[in-house]
């Protein structure tokens, strides 16, 4: 049974900020290549524009995965300033986390992946939509 994802978002509305957690390797779903249990796009993040997001990417996998919000599928093209890990393309080693955070200027449909090399292609990705009003949530798409 996969978690509830309403436990790895965080919403301060006054503030305008999400608080997202996105755990690498949260159990052994998809051989392990999921954020918070979830993966090929089955968890959807909407957050309105101009809010900022604060990201804690944690890596629980054995091997390295790192988090990064894309845009278009396979593109290691960073959607928005500071909207990765430090070392995306290296990765986080098991046992580590890192904190970021970036405002999305545009709307429209993006991934929250890993871009270590191969971790995409194994569908470690979930979608982060960003829309022009309303309230942040997190639902399973499937």
């Amino acid at each position: 049974m996969r978690p509830d994802p309403q436990r790895f978002v965080r919403v301060e509305a006054r503030a305008r900020v999400v608080s997202l957690t996105l755990v690498g390797g949260y159990d052994g779903s998809n051989d392990g290549f999921n954020f918070d249990g979830y993966s090929s796009g089955a968890l959807l993040v909407t957050v309105p524009l101009h809010w900022r997001v604060r990201v804690t990417c944690t890596n629980r996998a054995p091997q390295r995965s790192s988090c990064a919000v894309v845009q278009g599928a396979m593109t290691a093209r960073i959607a928005f300033k500071g909207a990765s890990t430090t070392q995306p393309l290296e990765g986080l080693s098991t046992g580590s986390s890192e904190v970021f955070s970036f405002v999305p200027t545009r709307v429209g449909a993006f991934r929250l992946v890993s871009l270590v090399p191969g971790d995409a292609e194994a569908r470690m990705w979930d979608v982060l939509e960003i829309v022009r009003s309303g309230s942040p949530s997190v639902s399973v798409l499937r």
